[in-house]
């Protein structure tokens, strides 16, 4: 298969949620632009209405769905609506996540807890649940990409403002990519996770900062890039590549895997 084969993506369809803004838009893109049929999913409506946009301009349909992943009755309407306005899924990012505001272990509100989960970790778990329905019925497999973190991973130094909630829902989130790769992948569909670090123009970056003043963003940010081996954030576009590997044929043989990208932070 020659290098220009191996990553189309023309005739799939894809599903992208948490698609209103940051890397969900940027996943969606690039999707499109390889020549994938993409559904839009997020519960911010006036953002995905510009995701939706920029979509049309390459050419390829778009689906706009309005949801929200932590309610059940919303993903299912989302997986039917994809199927029945641009047909089988080829392709699923589970992107959607969310933040609170840092809190230590023992000071963490349960709502905050709670609501992080639902969205983070549940709202993976219902995807991945229709996801693989879907896939299965079709019997043509697919590919399943979850979005983790590089705190999926480790832990965080209580100097960067952790938030529990977080860390333990991408860390659930790779579990999940796991225990999916191994039950269906003698179906052909396959299981992976990338785990970003501290990229720039995400939504969770923006919510965090509205969290902090401006004296904690500039004291965490040069611990940041104080910490990380390549001494700069990572940039949405450096992601592209490793989702259209994931996403297309390239990527084949590969599941059940945890691709970190984050400037050498896990190095050391």
């Amino acid at each position: 298969m020659s290098s220009k084969n191996i990553f189309n993506l023309e005739g799939k369809v894809a599903l992208v949620t948490g698609a209103a803004l940051g890397l969900g838009r940027s996943f969606a893109q690039t999707l499109a632009q390889e020549g994938a049929d993409v559904a839009i999913v997020d519960i911010n409506k006036d953002n995905l209405d510009e995701t939706e946009r920029i979509l049309k301009a390459t050419g390829r349909k778009v689906l706009k769905i309005v949801a929200d992943v932590s309610n059940p009755t919303d993903v299912a309407r989302m997986v039917d609506e994809s199927v029945s306005n641009l047909g089988p899924l080829n392709i699923a990012v589970n992107n959607a996540g969310i933040i609170t505001k840092p809190a230590r272990l023992h000071e963490m509100p349960l709502e905050d807890w709670n609501k992080v989960i639902s969205v983070n970790l549940t709202g993976v778990f219902l995807c991945m649940q229709k996801e693989i329905e879907l896939m299965l019925n079709k019997g043509k497999g697919g590919s399943i990409i979850n979005l983790s973190s590089v705190l999926g991973l480790v832990g965080l130094d209580p100097d960067l403002m952790p938030r529990v909630s977080y860390i333990a829902s991408k860390h659930g989130v790779l579990g999940l990519t796991k225990q999916g790769a191994v039950e269906y992948a003698e179906h052909g569909i396959r299981v992976n996770a990338i785990a970003p670090s501290w990229f720039s123009g995400t939504s969770l970056s923006r919510d965090r900062t509205k969290a902090q003043t401006m004296e904690e963003q500039h004291l965490r940010e040069q611990k940041v890039i104080a910490l990380t081996p390549m001494k700069r954030r990572g940039q949405i576009d450096e992601l592209q590549g490793l989702l259209l590997f994931l996403a297309s044929d390239a990527s084949s043989y590969t599941t059940g895997q945890v691709i970190v990208s984050d400037g050498g932070w896990t190095a050391h």
